[in-house]
């Protein structure tokens, strides 16, 4: 999903709260000015029901009542005022009779206004106009004095007087002043609306844009943000922060590194304790036994040498070079005269020696460490023979280890190629011709052909790592 700007939610957000407040304001005004209209027309319909009963009444006492049509004909003629009318109420009926063409006849509705004594005032909004009837109530104090000429009780009702406004032109103004204020009050809108966008484009969004690569650059440069270059005292303390963050994360990296180099140097001494101790511990049987000097080591680099051939990691070729001085290790527990007999041993003898097998592998085999648990296995297979005729267990093909497999190879070719106290050092040709006829029965085929592809190579570390260039 999509997210969106700062500058946006915040466009949105103040969008909307503008909107709305602009309804509530138009909402307002509309209805002020409606007041204002209502209060304005109301009040001009009682200014000309004033000046018409006040006109009525001078004619009544001038006794000019027979003229009046033409003063009413003269209010009618303003140009808001449609129509006039003279309402009499049932006493002044009986007293004078019907008043002339301005006359409206009473009904139930007339009757029940005056009965009222209340102005009533009905709006038609639609048409465009306003009804208004104005009570003429008698009043004995003043100049005009109605019981004067009229017989009836002071605060009875004369009549009333109706009439009717055109409101169109009030509508007009109302209409022109509200589009006004709109427009106003939009134009404030789009002003503030801007302004804020340029506010939040240049103290909000730009800024958080650029501390962020500041921030990158200054990490992998070493440099520190340039707080003065922020306007707002906000992003001046997040730039601080950033320097004292980056500081930190820098401070901590170089502490890391130096950790690291410590853990490697002692990983570095580790293992190489490791490989001279487990080199030191396959010397030592090679010591006792009597063997050719540093065959441990000869089957170490040899190993080496055919397990990279073979394909196996770089992890898998260090664990055969730390592993397969040890493959001989339990001869520390064959006796002497059997080891060291320089003559063919019995049966009875060789079935003692043949347990040095088994003995590796219960001197190796109770730790959980990996490379010793690699070690026990390759004490204990690595007499094994392909075609599972070899001991202790008669294992055969890949029943065999592969560590197992690569030194039972190897640590033949060097015995061969080595002088024993039974046995004279045999020619590198007569070496491979066994090898070639033990393919397949005694030794695993492909590491003999790995052997055989790289025979100048490994004739070569027999050599080098001999008695004679001690």
């Amino acid at each position: 999903m999509k997210k969106k700007s700062i500058k946006k939610i915040t466009l949105l957000n103040l969008t909307q709260v503008f909107l709305l407040a602009m309804l509530i304001i138009i909402a307002v005004i509309v209805l002020s000015y409606r007041s204002f209209f209502q209060y304005v027309v109301e009040n001009r319909v009682l200014s000309v029901s004033e000046i018409i009963q006040a006109g009525l009444t001078s004619h009544m006492k001038a006794g000019m009542m027979d003229k009046r049509d033409y003063f009413l004909e003269e209010i009618a003629s303003v140009h808001d005022i449609k129509s006039i009318k003279i309402i009499r109420a049932d006493a002044v009926m009986e007293q004078f009779g019907k008043s002339g063409k301005f006359e409206q006849p009473l009904d139930k509705n007339l009757r029940t206004i005056l009965q009222e004594k209340k102005v009533h005032i009905n709006w038609n909004d639609f048409d465009s106009k306003v009804e208004a009837v104005v009570p003429y109530i008698a009043n004995s104090k003043g100049f005009l004095n109605c019981l004067e000429c009229h017989h009836v009780r002071d605060g009875d009702v004369l009549g009333a007087v109706s009439i009717t406004i055109d409101t169109s032109v009030y509508q007009s103004m109302v209409l022109k002043n509200s589009y006004l204020i709109v427009g106003v009050l939009l134009l404030f809108a789009l002003v503030v609306i801007l302004n804020m966008s340029h506010v939040i484009e240049r103290y909000i969004r730009k800024p958080l844009s650029n501390i962020i690569e500041d921030g990158e650059m200054a990490y992998q440069e070493h440099k520190e943000v340039d707080s003065d270059k922020y306007e707002s005292k906000e992003f001046c303390d997040v730039a601080q922060n950033v320097n004292k963050f980056n500081k930190n994360i820098l401070t901590k990296e170089e502490q890391l590194q130096e950790k690291n180099l410590q853990l490697q140097y002692l990983n570095e001494e580790i293992e190489l304790t490791l490989k001279e101790t487990m080199l030191a511990m396959g010397q030592i049987e090679e010591l006792r036994s009597g063997e050719t000097k540093r065959h441990t080591k000869r089957v170490a680099a040899i190993s080496i040498l055919i397990a990279r051939a073979y394909g196996m990691s770089e992890e898998e070729v260090k664990l055969i070079e730390l592993t397969s001085p040890l493959h001989d290790i339990g001869k520390i527990g064959i006796a002497d005269a059997i080891l060291n007999k320089p003559m063919k041993l019995s049966e009875e003898e060789f079935t003692l020696m043949k347990t040095h097998a088994s003995l590796g592998h219960d001197i190796l085999k109770h730790s959980k460490r990996k490379v010793l648990r690699i070690a026990a296995t390759i004490a204990y297979e690595h007499h094994e023979k392909y075609d599972g005729t070899g001991y202790p267990r008669g294992l055969k093909g890949e029943e065999i280890d592969l560590y197992a497999r690569i030194v039972a190879v190897v640590d033949v070719f060097d015995a061969l190629l080595s002088k024993r106290v039974y046995k004279q050092q045999w020619s590198l040709d007569d070496v491979v011709a066994f090898l070639t006829k033990e393919r397949g029965k005694h030794f695993d085929p492909r590491i003999v052909d790995i052997v055989l592809e790289n025979i100048d190579e490994c004739a070569k570390i027999v050599s080098e790592l001999s008695e004679e260039n001690i």
